[in-house]
């Protein structure tokens, strides 16, 4: 792995890292271990980033908005922090130039793949936590994710389609649930999901994970009864 592609990433994100190392793994997605073996992928580091990064921006909502209450503030961490919007942060910082992929997932787009830049986002966050602490990660949250908390505080939840859903039908004394399947080999999986009420299907939805195929589902159901 050259040191000169880690650096451009490194001035993209505004932040150079003391262990180039940690930078290294979070890119490193876990289709580069089967060709690759000595090396260490971003699974583990996406868990603990995602933790790290609910913590953060949990933080800076609770001093931030006072005057909010429990749920607002829930809604508008989901939507900061969603797939949509963790995936147009990394395309804006080009996560998806720098990852490390197997031939099989490049050839197949994976640099552009919902799921894999939305993890590697994820293992970023761990990857600062752990050259820098908690103070580098709320330095590149604040540069990257902060900006877009005023217009979603304005109108909590606006961009989380299942949460609205779920809310419509829950003041009919109603319930939706989900129906989801796979289908493509591992490297490039597409999931489909429906959207179900009373048995019957209100909304499908299809995309690079089973998340975003339900926020797709939620859309369409949403379209029909706004």
């Amino acid at each position: 792995m050259s040191n000169s592609p880690i650096s451009s990433f490194e001035e993209i994100i505004g932040y150079t890292f003391q262990n180039k190392k940690y930078l290294k793994i979070s890119l490193t997605h876990k289709s580069f271990i089967d060709e690759n073996p000595t090396y260490e992928s971003n699974q583990r580091y996406e868990f603990l980033g995602d933790a790290i990064l609910d913590f953060d921006l949990t933080n800076y909502l609770f001093n931030k908005y006072p005057d909010l209450d429990e749920g607002s503030l829930t809604k508008i961490r989901s939507s900061a922090v969603n797939q949509s919007a963790l995936v147009t942060l990394g395309h804006s910082i080009s996560i998806g130039d720098f990852l490390f992929l197997s031939k099989a997932e490049d050839s197949t787009g994976g640099r552009m793949k919902d799921s894999i830049i939305e993890d590697a986002v994820e293992a970023l966050i761990a990857a600062l936590f752990f050259d820098g602490g908690l103070e580098v990660v709320n330095i590149f949250v604040s540069r990257f994710i902060y900006p877009n908390i005023k217009e979603l505080s304005e109108d909590p939840g606006a961009k989380d389609y299942k949460t609205r859903l779920q809310e419509y039908y829950a003041k009919k004394g109603k319930k939706v649930s989900y129906e989801d399947k796979s289908e493509g080999p591992d490297h490039n999986k597409e999931f489909l999901s429906e959207v179900i009420l009373d048995g019957n299907i209100i909304g499908t939805g299809k995309g690079k994970s089973k998340k975003s195929a339900q926020q797709h589902a939620a859309k369409q159901a949403l379209s029909k009864v706004s």
